[in-house]
This record gives C-alpha cells, sequence and structure tokens, in this order.
C-alpha cells in the first residue's frame, strides 16, 4: 500500500469490558485478519504498584488514558470505528481536516518519550534481578512493605527471602524476609565482577536490540537486566580503556532502548573518546551492529559482517552469536538493505 496515503490517526479506544480490558494491539490484530487491512497501532503504557500493599504487584496502565495511534488510510480507520465497538476519532477542530492525525516525525519523538515512560519501572522482582551486597533496598509489598535496609544476601531462593541490614537506633538488626518486590534505592559503589558482568549482559542486550527493532515489547525480566546493568555501571570506571569503551557503546545501546536519552549522551561522550582503543574485529563488529540497528541506519551491517568472517580460526561463541544477529538483520524481508 502506497505510505502516502497513510496517516497516524489520534483515535479514543475504550474497552468495552473493563474486566476482561483485552490489549489494543490484539483488538487490531484481529481486526487486520478479518477485513485484509494492515493497521499499525501504538498504545504506550507504563507500569505501576496495585495499591494492595500485602499482595500488590506491578500492574501496566495506559499512558495516554484512552488515547492510542492508529496508523493506515482513511477508509480503512473509518472502517475499525465504525464495526469495533471502543474506537471512534479524535476530531479536530484547529486544523484544515476532520480528524487529528500526528506527523510520522512527531510519533518517532514521542516514541522515545514513551519509552521512558514504558520501561521505568517502580520496582523489582528479586527473581529477575542480581542484587548485590551494599545495594540499598525497600520492600514494597506484604508484611514488611516499606521497611529499607541494606541487602546482604539471597537465601533459599525457592522462598524467596533475602537479608537485609537495618540500622535502628543503636545497632544494625538483620531481617531474613520474604520480598517479592524490591525497589532499589541506590546500587552499591565499585561493582563487584564488573569484567564478567559486561560479558554476561551482551546476549541480554542483543535479545533488546531486536525487540527495539520490531518495534515490540520487552518482557519485565529482559527491561530489569536492562535497567539494572544501566544504573549499576553507569558510574564504573575501568582502569582498561578497551574495556571501558566496550561498557560505554553497551550503555549507549541499552539507554537508547530504554528512552533514556541523558544518560544515552552522558555515555556517548565518552565512548566517543575511547573508540579508538578498541582494535579487536569483534568488538568493533559488536560496535557497528548496535550503532546501526540502534540509528536504523543499516549501511555498515554487511561491512561489519565481514569483519567477523574474516576472522581465522574456528569460530568462538561469540563469534557465532555475533554473526546470527547480523545476518537476522541482514535477511529480516531485506528491509535492511532496502533502508540503507
Amino acid at each position: 500500500m502506497d505510505d502516502n496515503n497513510r496517516f497516524w490517526f489520534v483515535l479514543n479506544y475504550i474497552s468495552p469490558s473493563f474486566n476482561r480490558r483485552e490489549r489494543v494491539e490484539r483488538v487490531i490484530e484481529k481486526f487486520n485478519t478479518s477485513v485484509k487491512s494492515d493497521l499499525d497501532v501504538f498504545a504506550p503504557t507504563f507500569v505501576e504498584m496495585s495499591q494492595d500493599a500485602e499482595n500488590g504487584k506491578p500492574v501496566e496502565r495506559p499512558l495516554l488514558y484512552h488515547y492510542v495511534f492508529v496508523r493506515g488510510c482513511l477508509d480503512d480507520v473509518r472502517v475499525l470505528c465504525r464495526t469495533v465497538t471502543g474506537f471512534s476519532f479524535v476530531l479536530n477542530y484547529a486544523g484544515e481536516n476532520r480528524y487529528m492525525t500526528v506527523t510520522p516525525a512527531s510519533l518517532e519523538a514521542f516514541r522515545i518519550i514513551a519509552r521512558l515512560y514504558e520501561y521505568k519501572l517502580p520496582c523489582f522482582s528479586v527473581d529477575n534481578v542480581t542484587l548485590e551486597q551494599g545495594d540499598e533496598v525497600e520492600v514494597m509489598v506484604g508484611p514488611f512493605a516499606g521497611l529499607t535496609g541494606t541487602y546482604i544476601s539471597r537465601k533459599g531462593a525457592s522462598q524467596g527471602n533475602i537479608l537485609i541490614s537495618v540500622t535502628q537506633s543503636l545497632a544494625a538488626v538483620a531481617y531474613d524476609i520474604r520480598a517479592d518486590y524490591v525497589r532499589v534505592i541506590r546500587f552499591a559503589k565499585d561493582s563487584k565482577r564488573a569484567y564478567d558482568q559486561i560479558e554476561a549482559f551482551i546476549p541480554r542486550l542483543l535479545m533488546a536490540l531486536r525487540y527495539y527493532h520490531d518495534g515490540t515489547k520487552m518482557d519485565s525480566l529482559l527491561i530489569s537486566h536492562l535497567v539494572v546493568f544501566c544504573r549499576r555501571m553507569e558510574d564504573v570506571r575501568l582502569n582498561n580503556d578497551k574495556v571501558d569503551s566496550k561498557l560505554q557503546i553497551l550503555l549507549m545501546t541499552a539507554n537508547m532502548i530504554l528512552g533514556n536519552m541523558d544518560d544515552y549522551f552522558k555515555a556517548k561522550t565518552r565512548f566517543d573518546r575511547l573508540a579508538r582503543q578498541i582494535t579487536n574485529q569483534l568488538t568493533q563488529a559488536l560496535v557497528i551492529l548496535l550503532t546501526s540497528v540502534a540509528s536504523h541506519d543499516y549501511s555498515g551491517l554487511e561491512k561489519g559482517l565481514s569483519l567477523i568472517e574474516s576472522k581465522e580460526g574456528k569460530p568462538s561463541k561469540f563469534q557465532s552469536m555475533l554473526a546470527s544477529e547480523y545476518k537476522y538483520y541482514l535477511s529480516v524481508d531485506s528491509s535492511c538493505l532496502l533502508k540503507a
């Protein structure tokens, strides 16, 4: 379909059943299948804790209340509003066109802001993050909700108990408590095993990059990995410039995915100073991959793949993983080559 006839319409969407609220993305998917249309939808959300202090949990809420963005030709969007309960146009009283629309550039700018809200978690499941001794945490739900202290260790993984030290008037008392969700108030300084954490984070970042490229939402586990890595490693300074430059490109990409543009530019400034220190072929290929996909500029992908394929010797696990990612982006409907 000619993209010149497709616009981003601002629509109202009020779910017909509050108790069984179906995600708007699923509603649009069903509509596309039934009438053979190709509407796109953007319905940003954010996460907050439910009000039940005893059994509370993170819940997803619409960021813009009842407003959503739907992209398609006017005729298809009219059919949607006429036949699917809950959808209606937002009228444009100030402009020439009857129905309110936004430009692709404006929507893309808003996506960055929306990602910041969407991936800003109010707390973490203790099963989704690796806490370190010295992290200052607050228990979010259960009988100890509101208790703050310094994380000591995890006890009994099956029970989800943690040990935290709470400073009282005269002494520090260690509590062995059940804590399903915690808020990290402050991460411990001088993160341990920084080098190991950098290497372990790369596969998770590559997985998140696919979600970013495909325009789909990450699950809470992957979001937690990215948020914790960025917050824990943002102020880490390494004695090895080569490793530090690698850390900064990971922070750049993760913050871009999360919509944290201030932290993205902070990492980019440091990376730009250190980039020339990168001489390893595979690290160079990693940098090309991350910057290409994050910026939607795929012109350098073939060069990056050639760096991987020209490396002599038996391929390492990391080399094979990196080559697989390159081939994925170069083969997805040939869209990367067309965009380049």
